[in-house]
């Protein structure tokens, strides 16, 4: 069993008075992945820092105690967003990205549900989360917020995105299609659902606007299929000749399955 093991570093919302960013290392948070059982077990440290944090390193003073309590409490808000890459993978090799814009099951002050944008590599070397409110959706938005994960970071824009959600495809894959980016509609996002699910116990359940008794986050929208019930196995096959009445009944019989 090996642990796939990332850092977020959170940065403040937009809606605060100051613009400069400041980040603060975070527990690491261990989302687990199954190994083929001959391989050895390997855990991925993400560095506990930002590209913005990466540029002040060396002019940053010692801090005093209450400093570091203020910087802890921002790292556990759950209004904050994300913004991260790690500073030791080139930024050239992230080609692929998975996404996920959906509501949240948050509420805002005026009682509507807020929609969120998250992106990630398969490696999670790339973290990226966005609020936004349910008055904005549409294609537009999110392709300048593509831009700006991009412009932000300091990453190319990828050649691909991956998505789960059946849906968002229209709404991915225009703002795609206009950034000249291939969306990849596809169910196999699992780093990015695993990120999801921890997200929910840890930041949307903490949310002061949390909806008790919503919907699951992640639920399919076409299930996994189930093995067929035994009444419509047929043993044998034959080629045969019905008037017309009993076909009629035949039908109405099939309806009831």
């Amino acid at each position: 069993m090996a642990t796939l093991s990332f850092n977020p570093v959170r940065i403040k919302t937009s809606t605060l008075k100051h613009s400069k960013l400041t980040t603060t290392p975070s527990k690491p948070i261990t989302i687990p992945c199954t190994t083929p059982s001959n391989s050895h077990p390997k855990l991925l440290h993400f560095r506990t820092r930002s590209v913005s944090e990466s540029t002040h390193q060396k002019e940053a003073p010692e801090a005093v105690l209450g400093e570091h309590e203020e910087e802890e409490d921002d790292d556990d808000d759950p209004t904050s967003e994300l913004s991260y890459v790690d500073p030791e993978t080139d930024p050239e090799s992230i080609t692929e990205w998975e996404l996920d814009f959906c509501s949240r099951p948050i509420l805002d002050v005026r009682g509507k549900k807020i929609w969120e944008l998250v992106v990630c590599d398969k490696t999670l070397s790339l973290q990226y989360t966005k609020y936004f409110p349910n008055n904005v959706i549409n294609s537009i938005t999110l392709k300048d917020a593509i831009v700006a994960v991009s412009d932000q970071l300091g990453v190319p824009l990828p050649r691909n995105i991956r998505f789960f959600r059946s849906q968002m495809q229209t709404i991915i894959t225009n703002a795609c299609n206009e950034l000249r980016i291939r969306p990849v509609p596809s169910k196999r996002c699992v780093s990015i659902i695993l990120w999801l699910e921890e997200r929910y116990e840890t930041v949307y359940r903490k949310h002061p606007g949390f909806q008790e008794g919503s919907k699951p986050l992640l639920a399919l929208d076409n299930p996994f299929p189930t093995e067929l019930p035994d009444i419509l196995y047929g043993e044998r096959w034959a080629f045969v000749q019905l008037p017309y009445s009993g076909y009629t009944s035949l039908t109405l019989n099939n309806d009831l399955f």
